[in-house]
């Protein structure tokens, strides 16, 4: 393959002036595969402020994004409508398409499929949500289905960002060519402490706080549980983009707000101090595609305490310890083994954080891409 091929990045997620965190894995991947490709990222947003389509156009070396906002509407249909004509919008400034490589199929897979049709190219689909594990299915909207159904068998390729979420895709996608291609982190930028003292033991946890799938709450009460038995001499920090108000509120209800201290919202290039200032990272949630943070935090060599999902699924021994989901018991206990000296190679678990390095996830889209074009 050469560098002049077109690639067009689609996204149901992707930053933007109303949601500026949403989906900047997505960014991440475009702006590293323009190293290789001429990129266009094309997005519409519906923005209630908008009376008319308001176009974005911005040039980042190789990568063209063209961010659109448009009218919301007031029903199903003036939706529709105002989304298909932002999106037109957007068509007929591309040309020369060779590949489409999409994000995250709902809600706008329909959208992938009109740009393949026009452009008569593949499309490749990476899915980054958990909108396909079985639990989740079951809440899918009569919408949802029709989407997923008349979508997928347009796909060429579909990609998993870790083995843990390609089970669940596989019994959805069962005719479709799959393969794990990781998310991309920048092990420049996310780099282990060249010394460190706490002068307390240093949990880290960084997330969202979204209550149906991060349990924040969970691990509050893992934490309760700590103090219960006496242990004093650490402390709980969190990093989170969200409103943490509730979350305080029920720390203080616990009697736990010495130990816990918050800090946000942060840009990426903020979040490496908080890793190398810790002593383990805790992932609590229900379920996750990949979990960028576990990545950051074995970049940092960091050990992880971590449920059985995203890359820390089936977590080996000298990653960190595996820990049941929705049990704060099980969390607290991991915790406990950790503070009291169950040690780690740091430099073993940065030198596996380079299977995600943004030179080795490069490798395998190109390869990827020559594999679909041939």
């Amino acid at each position: 393959m050469h560098g002049n091929q077109h690639i067009l990045i689609l996204s149901s997620w992707y930053p933007n002036r109303k949601s500026p965190f949403l989906g900047n894995f997505v960014m991440n991947h475009a702006r590293l595969i323009a190293q290789s490709f001429q990129v266009t990222l094309l997005h519409t947003v519906a923005d209630e402020s908008c009376t008319e389509i308001e176009i974005v156009e911005t040039q980042h070396d190789r990568l063209r994004e063209i961010v659109i906002y448009h009218p919301k509407g007031s029903h199903f249909f003036e939706r529709r409508k105002a989304i298909d004509r932002a999106f037109d919008a957007g068509l007929n400034m591309i040309s020369g398409v060779d590949l489409i490589h999409a994000h995250v199929l709902l809600p706008k897979g329909y959208l992938f499929v009109k740009a393949k049709k026009l452009f008569n190219c593949p499309l490749i689909v990476t899915e980054h949500s958990s909108i396909f594990a079985r639990q989740r299915q079951k809440s899918w909207s009569l919408k949802d289905h029709y989407i997923a159904r008349t979508t997928r068998k347009h796909i060429d390729y579909l990609v998993a960002v870790s083995e843990f979420q390609q089970k669940d895709l596989s019994r959805y996608f069962k005719e479709t060519p799959t393969t794990v291609i990781p998310n991309p982190v920048d092990v420049q930028l996310f780099t282990p402490a060249t010394s460190s003292y706490n002068e307390k033991f240093r949990f880290l946890h960084i997330s969202t706080l979204d209550t149906t799938v991060k349990n924040p709450y969970g691990i509050v009460d893992a934490v309760a549980l700590l103090h219960e038995k006496g242990y004093r001499t650490f402390e709980l920090v969190i990093v989170s983009d969200e409103s943490v108000d509730a979350l305080k509120t029920y720390i203080e209800s616990k009697g736990l707000s010495k130990h816990i201290r918050f800090f946000g919202p942060c840009q990426p290039e903020e979040l490496p101090p908080f890793y190398r200032a810790s002593d383990a990272f805790i992932l609590n949630s229900d379920y996750e595609s990949f979990s960028i943070v576990v990545a950051e935090a074995w970049a940092c060599g960091i050990p992880v305490i971590s449920t059985s999902v995203g890359i820390a699924a089936n977590l080996p021994s000298h990653l960190g310890i595996q820990v049941e989901a929705r049990n704060p018991l099980s969390l607290a206990i991991g915790m406990e083994r950790i503070f009291n000296g169950t040690t780690f190679d740091r430099k073993v678990i940065r030198d596996h954080a380079l299977l995600f390095s943004n030179e080795a996830v490069l490798d395998a889209v190109k390869k990827l891409y020559a594999h679909v074009l041939k």
